[in-house]
């Protein structure tokens, strides 16, 4: 197992460097797979992380909606708005459009443990989702490959 559990990683650059996205692939202590996709945006005090944790087996459900909604956005629909909600009901993604701004599709996981509650959102503009989606092919291939 490599670094934090991290069995692949690749990362993706948009917005002329000043957004990175890494799709990592990690391994839990039982050996479970799961995506972890973190975007990292330059701010003008350093950078800002945001994570979304997709486990192996909610990934399914999450790019049929994922796909789906960015459908929505690339056939210029004004408002895209699904919910999945996998884990018993202890973790909800929300795919949508924000709600001013370039058109992009913003994926937010809330998700509740013993811990109590954490929200985190990453954004994906329309202009870079053929970069994302190759990145995240490569993340899914390392998956089944594991």
């Amino acid at each position: 197992m490599g670094q934090r559990g991290e069995v692949f990683s690749t990362r993706v650059y948009m917005d002329e460097g000043r957004k990175t996205f890494f799709f990592n692939v990690k391994e839990n202590r039982f050996r479970d797979s799961y995506l972890n996709i973190v975007e990292s945006r330059k701010t003008d005090s350093g950078f800002k992380r945001s994570s979304v944790v997709v486990f192996n087996e909610d990934l399914t459900k999450f790019l049929t909606i994922l796909n789906k909604s960015a459908d929505m956005i690339r056939s210029r629909k004004p408002t895209v708005q699904e919910t999945l909600t996998v884990g018993a009901g202890r973790r909800e993604y929300t795919f949508r459009t924000p709600p001013r701004g370039k058109p992009a599709l913003m994926i937010t996981e809330e998700r509740q443990d013993s811990t109590g509650s954490r929200r985190e959102s990453v954004m994906v503009p329309a202009a870079g989702f053929e970069d994302f989606f190759d990145g995240l092919n490569k993340a899914l291939s390392a998956m089944k490959k594991n």
